[in-house]
């Protein structure tokens, strides 16, 4: 009888254990990409407004800073200005953006705010043409700030 009281204390010892470690999720790294998604369309000439969601939740501005015309694929360069409280930060990105296909692809650093330094990947797509719609993903690499 008491080995089996030893054998159930021991099993109850070794499943809470399990318990907490398996309940238990480790914190992401500061050095883990920071991951949006987006949603923008445009409101004037030249800015685009919308919001971003992942691990940062916040409200999206982009604004057109250049443009250089190349055929189908326009070169262009953009400051992204997300409002998300402490978590706030302007990015210039520079790329292409496919007018054929509507995919854009840009990169850049973070100019102000969180991340300040950090490495930035873009890749979106003109979802609606006549609203300016685009949507897609943000990567912010914080490992790669100064």
């Amino acid at each position: 009888m008491r080995t089996r009281g030893l054998h159930m204390l021991l099993l109850l010892s070794a499943l809470t254990v399990a318990g907490v470690i398996g309940a238990t999720s480790p914190a992401a790294a500061a050095s883990d990409p920071v991951r949006l998604t987006f949603d923008k369309h445009q409101v004037t000439p030249g800015v685009w407004q919308g919001t971003v969601s992942g691990d940062v939740t916040g409200a999206l501005t982009t604004k057109l800073l250049s443009r250089d015309v190349t055929g189908p694929i326009w070169h262009v360069t953009f400051d992204w200005i997300v409002e998300a409280a402490s978590s706030s930060f302007t990015a210039r990105l520079d790329g292409t953006l496919n007018i054929s296909t509507g995919a854009v692809v840009m990169n850049g650093t973070v100019t102000e705010g969180r991340f300040l330094g950090a490495q930035v990947h873009e890749e979106g797509q003109l979802v609606d043409p006549p609203a300016g719609e685009f949507v897609g993903s943000i990567r912010i690499m914080p490992a790669t700030a100064a």
